[in-house]
This record gives structure tokens, sequence and C-alpha cells, in this order.
């Protein structure tokens, strides 16, 4: 929770932080300082310097995430967008899936401290490999937008503009439901009858790996179909897939894969929305949509828990769908809307 407040806090100002500065510099700068602070978790001795660490993480990450996203935007090729929209969205899948497995395993066979440091030291060849094929990316961050625009109307802009307030009410929507999903499983897999310990539970999340290889191929679906077709698909693939869960643990399993291909498939729509914002720098636009995507995180975590807590797993699933139907409701409202200023303008 303190890594995601730091996010939430620095997500919105990330694009200001960054303006001037090269992406690939930024990138290098951020992970390498996310490296020197998993040695400051490693030398940790107590919990408020672990909070104060994990803290100073979260105001960095947005950094990295936003320098990223504005080298995906810098593409005017919509075939190759979707290229490195997938490259970008499986690295978040198989960075978060290693950030959850690789500390547990690591500290138990090395101790806490050397756990973390070697963490660290994968952080730092993370580094060598972007600076042995980034060397000659030198195109500014800030795509040509005056550095001097103020803040309030680059604020303004990125929420007048209907394809970025779609992609920020389905980003809200997207982790809200990844987190209380995830976090509801966590608790119905520690009771009766599976009584799974936290290392078993852990594990069940490796089934999230086979949506790794749908986002590899997701730009060669989008080319086969139509947009919303391809969204209706993947929310009845999402609620088939949670409906799997409350059954036999293999159900469980496949379900657990159907939803991240599900929900993982929407980031690259979600993605690629922001990374082709027209009245701001994809960084703010990118900075923004974080804003939005880890305060759905957070909210879907603690309400799903809450849920559970008092009406137990049917309850939490409630408490999910309601949610998705007003971000349905927001993001119908936004494209009749949009689709109003089309006609208006056509027949003026």
């Amino acid at each position: 929770m303190a890594c995601l407040l730091g996010m939430m806090v620095t997500a919105p100002f990330a694009n200001r932080i960054t303006r001037g500065f090269f992406p690939h510099r930024v990138l290098l700068s951020g992970i390498s300082c996310l490296g020197l602070l998993n040695v400051g978790i490693a030398l940790s001795e107590s919990v408020e310097t672990l909070f104060v660490v994990r803290l100073l993480q979260g105001l960095v990450l947005p950094c990295v995430l936003t320098a990223a996203m504005a080298m995906v935007g810098q593409t005017n090729n919509e075939s190759l967008r979707l290229q490195w929209v997938s490259c970008y969205v499986a690295g978040t899948i198989l960075g978060s899936t290693l950030s959850r497995f690789y500390p547990a395993f690591s500290v138990d066979l090395l101790g806490w401290q050397g756990g973390f440091i070697t963490s660290a030291g994968l952080l730092f060849f993370a580094c060598f490999f972007i600076l042995q094929r980034i060397s000659n990316f030198t195109t500014d961050i800030n795509q040509g937008v005056a550095h001097t625009t103020p803040y309030l109307q680059l604020f303004k802009k990125a929420l007048t503009e209907k394809r970025l307030l779609i992609a920020y009410s389905v980003g809200f929507g997207l982790l809200y439901s990844q987190s209380a999903i995830f976090t509801v499983l966590g608790l119905y897999l520690a009771q009766p009858p599976f009584n799974q310990t936290s290392q078993e539970i852990g594990l069940i999340y490796l089934a999230c790996l086979p949506a790794l290889l749908a986002v590899l191929i997701s730009s060669k679906l989008h080319k086969m179909q139509k947009e919303k077709t391809v969204s209706a698909f993947l929310v009845i693939l999402l609620w088939g897939s949670v409906l799997l869960m409350d059954s036999h643990y293999t159900l469980i399993l496949l379900g657990v894969s159907g939803f991240a291909i599900s929900t993982y498939l929407m980031q690259t729509q979600t993605t690629r929305m922001v990374s082709k914002a027209c009245q701001v720098p994809v960084a703010f636009a990118s900075g923004l949509y974080l804003s939005f995507y880890y305060g759905g995180g957070a909210l879907g975590a603690s309400l799903s828990a809450f849920a559970f807590q008092y009406w137990g797993w049917w309850g939490a699933l409630s408490c999910v769908a309601v949610v998705q139907v007003m971000i349905l409701a927001v993001v119908s409202l936004v494209a009749i809307s949009a689709r109003k200023e089309v006609t208006d303008y056509v027949s003026a």
C-alpha cells in the first residue's frame, strides 16, 4: 500500500518531473534508482524504514512508466504501435509475476538481505539490457509540445479528450476488478475446503502467465477484428472466468488464466488509446491514466475484502459487477457524446 500511495501521488505529475529528459535516460535512471531502493529494502531493519523505502519506490515508478509510454507514443505507424503496446503490456505481466515470486523464493533460500540484493541485481541487469539497445533513441519525451504549457491547461485538455476519458474509466475498472478478484480469491482459498498456505495461494497466480502469449499476439487480433467485437468478447471471457473460480481447484486455475487474459488484453486497448493522445503529451496522459488505474486498484482491494467479510464470495462479485456497470455507463455516455460531436461537425 505504501508503494501504491507513492504512485498515486506522483503519477499525475510524472510528465512534469521528467520533462526535458529523453525517455531512455529516464528509464535508465529510474530503474537504477529502483535497484538501489531494493538494496535499501535488504538493509531495512524496521517496518517504518521499509514503509519509507516502498513509498520512495512508488514515487519513482510512474516516471519510469510514463517514459516508456512516451516512447510508444512516438510512432505514427499504427501497426508498429500495436506491436510496441503488446511488448509493453507483456513486460508488465512478466515483471508483476516475477516481482511476486522471485522475492518469496529468494528470501527463503538466501535470507532477507540476499533475496533483495539479488532482486536489485536483476534490475541493474535490466538497465544494462536497455543500454545495449537504446543508445540511438534520442527523441524528446514531450514530442514537440511546449515545456511552458500550464499544468492546469494540460489537465483540462486531458479530461476533455474523449478517447482519454474512456481509457481512464476502463483503466480504473480494470485494476479495480483485478485487485478485487485476486484479493478475494486469496481469502477464499485460505478457508475450508482449500485451507491453502500463502505460498500455495501465491503459486496459483502462475496461471496468469498464458496472458503473456495472448498479449504478444494481440496486435494480430486487433487487425482481424473490430474493436467493439474484441471488447465484447473480453468482457464475456472475464465473467465466464470469474464464475469458474467458485468451484473445483482445476477450474479455479482455468478461471485465473482466462481472467488474466481478458484483463491484460483490455489493458493493451487502453494503453493504445493513451498512446494516441492528441491534445496533451502522451507522457502526461499516461501519468493521469496511472492515477485512475492505481486508484481503482486501491479501492478494489479494500472494498472487496470488506464485501467478502460480510457477504462472502458472491457479495464480493456483486461489488465488482456494480462498479463495472457504472464504468460501462460512463464509457457509453462518452462514446455517444463523441459520436454526436462528429455528427454536428459533419452537418455544419
